[in-house]
């Protein structure tokens, strides 16, 4: 039976402005929520909502290693990962950075992770992040930190992976990505071409706010733009 907050294939295509075959790829990729009825989807209207109101800013976002760079540049590292060149250009894009919402953050920003959705046991999560290569990542480390956000329902575990250590954990935990019509209980953040956080460090504040602005709860995407407006300007300052 077909729920008020579902919609079809053909009318997701046409609220984002695509064809139902974009859509379809979306609901196969994991980054829009449906689920199969017989051999058609069933697209969720809100995570439609929350497609139809990313608008992305013109220009080429930054690379992976650069927007780690930028990032740490934010929470007070050096992105020692970058060229003196490229830190400078890094450093020069932020000087000139002012009003930015979430909308231009996201777009600069993205590429930085690849983002898997994982059904996991439930004794697996606590297993993963019991090792020292693997950190808590997510809406509620950010409120354990201290960002300006309320905890809400419906949140999934979050952790960052390291590209090199995934394969093995994976296998030895048994996680499997979800389908696109499966709820995942695990998201899992591998950043790519860097490690970006200093070696057994937490994950820094800049990556907890900019992870916040995918979420599909508003009360998120506003934490994470706050604080990372609020690291802009310290930055600026310094």
């Amino acid at each position: 039976m077909v729920i008020a907050m579902e919609i079809g294939v053909s009318e997701a295509a046409e609220r984002l402005g695509v064809g139902p075959s974009r859509v379809r790829q979306l609901l196969h990729a994991g980054d829009l929520e449906g689920r199969r009825v017989g051999r058609s989807w069933l697209v969720s209207a809100e995570d439609v909502a929350r497609l139809q109101g990313r608008r992305r800013h013109p220009g080429r976002p930054l690379g992976p290693l650069r927007a780690w760079g930028a990032l740490d540049l934010l929470d007070g590292g050096a992105a020692p990962w970058l060229s003196y060149a490229a830190r400078s250009q890094v450093r020069s894009h932020l000087s000139r950075l002012s009003d930015a919402d979430a909308d231009r953050w996201r777009s600069m920003l993205r590429g930085r992770s690849r983002v898997l959705r994982i059904v996991a046991h439930p004794a697996a999560v606590p297993r993963l992040l019991a090792r020292e290569d693997v950190q808590p990542a997510g809406a509620e480390e950010a409120a354990r930190r201290g960002f300006d956000l309320v905890a809400f329902e419906g949140r999934v575990d979050e952790v960052y992976v390291p590209d090199k250590v995934w394969p093995a954990a994976r296998s030895a935990l048994a996680l499997k990505e979800a389908r696109p019509d499966e709820s995942n209980n695990l998201l899992v953040r591998i950043p790519q071409r860097v490690w970006p956080f200093a070696e057994h460090a937490p994950v820094s504040d800049a990556a907890l706010a900019a992870d916040l602005l995918e979420a599909a709860e508003p009360r998120a995407i506003s934490a994470g733009e706050r604080q990372l407006s609020a690291l802009l300007q310290e930055w600026q300052r310094r």
